[in-house]
């Protein structure tokens, strides 16, 4: 209790905070945010680390020995499909740190829609490659784990960035409101709002 209240002075004590520290939305990495950059750091590592595709080998000239089939991961396997899943994982693990380093100031950057559109299309163009069309036919004969736990990751990517739009869109309504707020409160009990 400070000394001004002691003395029965009722005036609010001034706040440094910023106008939006107060809401219970204020900026901060939402859960949307974060489920996309988990999902896009497993992404990463399914991408270099897991084989994704099944791929035929080259017989043995002397028919003693059969073909030898190898496996081989997203970025041996995908060659076009393979940047996209970089600058998706990328774009969605900076989303955080971006976030993370604006919480001081209070101001925050929108990536919501931008996490959300790469993510939608990471997951289509894996869904194409993976369950659709295998890349390079003639070689590759099957999918393997790696590639279906991928797509899933690229799915909870596009899940992540929709639930990430849905609470900036909330975060937005609270701060228009804000306003509002301060005005019904600033109203003496006996005056109504105009």
């Amino acid at each position: 209790m400070n000394v001004a209240s002691a003395a029965g002075d009722e005036t609010p004590p001034v706040s440094e905070a910023p106008a939006t520290s107060g809401l219970p939305g204020a900026p901060r990495i939402y859960r949307g945010e974060l489920t996309s950059a988990v999902a896009a750091l497993l992404l990463a590592i399914l991408m270099f680390a897991t084989k994704w595709y099944g791929v035929a080998g080259v017989p043995d000239p002397s028919a003693a020995r059969p073909a030898i089939s190898t496996a081989e991961n997203a970025w041996d396997g995908l060659s076009v499909v393979r940047w996209v899943m970089l600058i998706c994982i990328l774009a969605a693990l900076g989303s955080v740190i971006v976030h993370a380093r604006q919480r001081s100031h209070g101001t925050r950057t929108d990536t919501s829609l931008a996490i959300l559109g790469l993510g939608g299309l990471t997951f289509v163009l894996l869904f194409y490659r993976v369950l659709l069309v295998l890349p390079q036919a003639s070689k590759v004969t099957d999918q393997k784990l790696g590639a279906v736990l991928g797509l899933t990751c690229a799915l909870a990517i596009t899940l992540g960035g929709v639930e990430s739009v849905h609470e900036q869109r909330r975060f937005q309504r609270a701060v228009a409101q804000q306003p509002r707020r301060r005005a019904r409160q600033a109203l003496a009990p006996g005056e109504t709002a105009r």
